[in-house]
């Protein structure tokens, strides 16, 4: 069963409607694009980091003075 109902409104209610159809659609779009750009920071952030410890993992490691090995980062 579908019922229209923008036959059935007065033409000011019907163009309050769209108008509120409009604005949420923008403030999704804007919330979304709050959130990916978060997401893409943190990502950014959290990957740096994580190379930095694997970095220092490796050194020490590496560094060992009973090991004869050596290591090169590009």
């Amino acid at each position: 069963m579908h019922i229209n109902l923008g036959k059935s409104l007065p033409q000011e209610v019907n163009e309050t409607l769209h108008k509120q159809d409009g604005q949420s659609l923008v403030e999704f779009i804007l919330l979304l694009l709050v959130i990916v750009t978060l997401s893409f920071g943190f990502i950014r952030v959290a990957n740096g980091n994580l190379a930095d410890y694997w970095r220092a993992y490796v050194r020490l490691i590496v560094d060992d003075p009973s090991q004869n090995a050596s290591i090169e980062f590009r």
